[in-house]
């Protein structure tokens, strides 16, 4: 479907106001896909992807008429090292937006073993195993039979493939590398007692977290709108057991040191299951994307982005009102959306979510070689 944006950038570029309106094919994870009967839905007002992974340029245009309509093909070439699960495309004018610069959307942690987070307990700051083999192995019962409450695994495990974990969207979808944790690993509360406005997450005492030192993280330049993502999945410890926690809490909290004392902002993402009140039905939803705008992060008096030193993750997974650890909440990526910068000339000027006929992602396996298309029909109304 053609956007709005995309609208004015093609009047603009008819007129010779504009040098293009469709440069790159922008590709992301943060949509459900579709069945082929299902109705898709009216995304003229979308501005960008529910979580855009990468985008590539357009190596080719042409023109076809596929059952009665003339449509324009835009072909490009998908990145052959990575691996990437597919749930929505778009087309932009550019690659990036030229009046943001150095503050346009970026991949804020993509959760690799480059990264060099660290699983933090009270007794010490380990580093995190990977493990590339089969989670359930060696019986092969989808059961994951990992002892530590945090690992790496890869998103083409095997037992990420098997049924009914595909059928409930459990399987992380950016890059090929996720971090687990137990969804009993932290315990994390909400302080009720300052009004609904004002709730937030309380820690409990005992809780770990993942923590990554040293990054560079400074949102000082971007606007208080601008966004921050974070997506991530549930996955269910045993496989083939249907049963569904009540909700999964995960903290992001960007701090000036390790202390107890130190200044913070706090991401706070909180999905609920339905039969508890929630907008999410885990037995068929198992992928979030939360979004927060910067100021709306719960931050400390003295907080200043220039300061942060240290990012801490905690993620509990609430069933029967206490941490479960039959559960766990799979990282996948959090990214910045630069969404105040507007340039007349620069937007989403198409986009579609996948639809196929198991309403199913599509994987570009690591290693690869793939093009992938994106066509619209034109035509007189």
């Amino acid at each position: 479907m053609i956007t709005n944006t995309g609208k004015t950038i093609i009047a603009k570029y008819l007129l010779g106001q504009a040098p293009a309106y469709a440069s790159y094919l922008a590709i992301g994870c943060g949509a459900t896909p579709l069945t082929t009967g299902d109705p898709l839905g009216n995304y003229s007002a979308k501005q960008n992807l529910d979580f855009e992974m990468f985008r590539v340029p357009i190596s080719s245009r042409g023109f076809v008429n596929e059952g009665g309509l003339d449509k324009i093909v835009l072909t490009a070439e998908l990145p052959t090292e990575e691996r990437y699960e597919i749930s929505e495309i778009g087309i932009y004018s550019a690659g990036s937006n030229p009046s943001a610069g150095a503050y346009d959307s970026k991949t804020v942690f993509a959760f690799t073993q480059t990264e060099n987070w660290q699983h933090h307990t009270a007794e010490a700051a380990v580093a995190i195993d990977t493990f590339s083999t089969a989670l359930d192995a060696p019986e092969s019962d989808n059961i994951i039979a990992i002892a530590d409450p945090v690992f790496q695994t890869n998103g083409d495990n095997p037992i990420f493939f098997k049924s009914p974990r595909i059928e409930r969207y459990e399987r992380p979808r950016f890059l090929n590398n996720v971090i687990l944790i137990q969804g009993d690993d932290s315990e994390i509360t909400i302080n009720e007692e300052s009004g609904s406005a004002q709730d937030h997450f309380v820690i409990e005492p005992g809780s770990n977290h993942i923590h990554l030192t040293g990054s560079n993280i400074d949102f000082t330049r971007n606007s208080p709108i601008d966004e921050l993502r974070l997506a991530f999945s549930l996955i269910n410890k045993d496989g083939e057991s249907a049963t569904t926690p009540e909700t999964v809490r995960v903290m992001v909290e960007f701090a000036s040191t390790e202390t107890e004392t130190a200044e913070y902002a706090r991401f706070e993402a909180e999905v609920v299951d339905d039969s508890s009140g929630g907008a999410y039905d885990f037995s068929t939803e198992r992928y979030f994307v939360v979004t927060k705008q910067l100021q709306e992060l719960y931050t400390s008096a003295n907080f200043t982005w220039n300061a942060v030193t240290v990012v801490k993750i905690y993620a509990c997974v609430i069933d029967a009102g206490v941490p479960s650890n039959n559960y766990y909440v799979a990282l996948d990526a959090m990214k910045l959306e630069n969404i105040a910068t507007v340039n007349p000339l620069y937007g989403l000027t198409g986009y579609s979510v996948i639809q196929n006929a198991d309403a199913s992602t599509i994987v570009k396996s690591p290693n690869t070689s793939n093009y992938i298309e994106f066509r619209f029909s034109v035509g007189v109304t």
